[in-house]
């Protein structure tokens, strides 16, 4: 805050009109506080959220769905953006869902990449924030192993999602988190949704990989440094048991387009077949 005051709580809404900010801590009590009563940092966060929902209002009524703004609780507050594709208001089953990590901590703006794939296919997207790159740094990304430990349980408990179909996946240095988290969490996990990605190198293939994965590998066709650990990587996650697709876009180290997610979604989804490796 301005005074110097430091805590978490969600943003419920930010009336810029009214000049008016509301809060909610611990998912009961609202407050309420003025744009001038944050810091300049908080100041320029609020500014982002209005033009991010104005963009995301006009997306939802174009494409449909809905989408929902949590924040865990505990030693790791969390914020979870989540779209639920339209299927979600019909389907008498849960959907299947995929959890997505930005190699910046761009969760909201990711999340909303997604969205027309997420609503072509039927998949619910759960885009975490505070999850980003930190080159190897050990403590750091200890630190986020803990809290991915500490939200996943809440995912499943607070999102309608099919606990049995629940992939994970990311751009560049997200991916490689999902490739870990998915060694390092136990759970039946679906997939691993691999854009511009990669295990990490040899350092990291003795992880004990899951099997039964559809891992579906996408990169830009000049992402010369993503595709020398494609055939690497792809041999390592086979031998553990896993089905691999390696997916081609024209561009380079970059979020593919948006037919190529489809594609993609609907391979890991068990939809679309086309040659696997």
């Amino acid at each position: 805050m301005a005074s110097g005051e430091e805590f978490q709580a969600e943003l419920v809404s930010y009336d810029e009109s009214r000049n008016e900010v509301v809060l909610k801590f611990n998912d009961v009590e609202d407050h309420q506080y003025t744009f001038e009563d944050f810091s300049m940092i908080d100041q320029a966060w609020l500014v982002e959220w209005i033009e991010f929902e104005e963009q995301l209002k006009l997306q939802l009524e174009e494409i449909g769905g809905d989408f929902e703004h949590l924040i865990t609780s505990g030693s790791y507050p969390t914020e979870l953006f989540v779209y639920y594709p339209s299927a979600a208001s019909t389907s008498i089953e849960p959907l299947p869902a995929i959890i997505l990590f930005h190699p910046g901590g761009k969760a909201a703006r990711y999340c909303m990449r997604h969205m027309e794939a997420a609503e072509a296919t039927g998949l619910i997207l759960i885009a975490c924030g505070d999850f980003r790159n930190t080159d190897d740094d050990f403590e750091k990304e200890s630190a986020m192993l803990a809290r991915f430990r500490e939200i996943f349980p809440q995912i499943l408990e607070r999102i309608p999602l099919d606990p049995n179909k629940v992939f994970m996946g990311g751009t560049s240095g997200g991916a490689w988190k999902a490739f870990h988290y998915s060694a390092w969490v136990k759970h039946p996990w679906a997939g691993i949704y691999s854009n511009a990605g990669w295990l990490g190198g040899s350092q990291y293939y003795h992880l004990p990989y899951p099997a039964g994965m559809r891992v579906a590998i996408v990169n830009g066709n000049q992402d010369n440094d993503s595709n020398h650990e494609v055939e690497p990587d792809s041999k390592l996650l086979d031998k553990a048991g896993n089905k691999i697709a390696v997916i081609m876009f024209e561009g380079g180290h970059q979020v593919l387009p948006v037919h190529t997610q489809i594609k993609a979604f609907n391979w890991m989804l068990n939809i679309e077949d086309f040659q696997e490796l």
